[in-house]
């Protein structure tokens, strides 16, 4: 079955429970006249590209992105001439947010570029609104408005962290590099990185970035290593039984402990602390 193509932007008319899903496909002829409405929309590009005019400002779009426009902002999209667009159109009335009315104010009006997850999570939420709309179940409203919602706090989420990177670069960075130079005290303390990127209120993106820069490796494989240097100091220096040694190192598994150690010092725990001995030893007889 082909595609149908729309040459005119489609009518937006809500349902009474305040959610729709428009699929606008544009034939290369399409034209969009100027719009300003009451509901706040949701754009997501399926494929194409173009110019999303918000207000008197124009913004560049393609596949993958995301264009929110608050309830009350002049807005019109121009496809490019060698690339018509094929857009999914979320559109929510504020009814559905009147909850939190200042979620609405807080909604960027711009073009949020394709990101990764993000993006894959975006996908998922519209790809189910579209089959959900299509069903005649007493439970279609219901699944619509939370999904609708769904999107606004992805959106909000996403768009409270770029501000938080762009107004916190250098806080960040020096936040970090504190972070690493604590590392060599308190490795065995660490659990995930979720954790710490929580702990230290900073984006995990930001954090992972930020942290390769500094630290010069992962955040897994800098620790693995400062756990290893410590159980080769441990193994060097004392009798301390291995058991011991690992858990020191914050290895609650034995064998994992044992890998990792093969891994990086090309021998196993035992091995190396007999190496060492006799490298102690004939030290001694010089």
């Amino acid at each position: 079955m082909e595609t149908l193509l729309t040459d005119r932007a489609l009518p937006e008319q809500l349902p009474e429970w305040g959610v729709l899903v428009l699929e606008s496909h544009h034939s290369p002829k399409f034209v969009m006249e100027w719009r300003t409405h009451s509901f706040v929309k949701i754009v997501y590009v399926l494929s194409g590209r173009g110019t999303f005019f918000l207000g008197e400002k124009g913004h560049d779009f393609a596949a993958g992105d995301v264009i929110v426009v608050p309830p009350g902002t002049r807005n019109r999209i121009v496809d490019d001439p060698a690339c018509a667009s094929s857009l999914y159109v979320c559109c929510v009335s504020q009814s559905v947010l009147r909850f939190d009315v200042s979620l609405i104010t807080q909604l960027p009006c711009r073009v949020l570029p394709r990101e990764g997850r993000f993006a894959h999570r975006v996908e998922k939420v519209v790809r189910r609104m579209v089959h959900t709309q299509q069903l005649t179940t007493r439970m279609r409203p219901i699944s619509m408005v939370i999904d609708a919602l769904k999107l606004i706090q992805m959106i909000s989420e996403i768009s409270r962290e770029t501000q938080r990177i762009v107004k916190g670069s250098t806080e960040y960075r020096r936040c970090v590099q504190q972070y690493v130079d604590s590392l060599p005290n308190r490795f065995f303390e660490e659990t995930s990185i979720d954790a710490t990127a929580d702990q230290l209120d900073i984006p995990r993106r930001t954090f992972t970035k930020l942290f390769a820069e500094i630290a010069g490796d992962t955040w897994l494989r800098y620790l693995r290593r400062l756990a290893i240097e410590h159980a080769q100091h441990r193994l060097r220096g004392t009798d301390v039984p291995i058991a011991s040694i690992a858990f020191e190192c914050g290895f609650n598994d034995l064998s994992t402990f044992y890998r990792q150690f093969n891994r990086y010092s090309g021998m196993s725990p035992g091995e190396y602390r007999a190496t060492a001995d006799l490298k102690i030893r004939a030290a001694r007889k010089r």
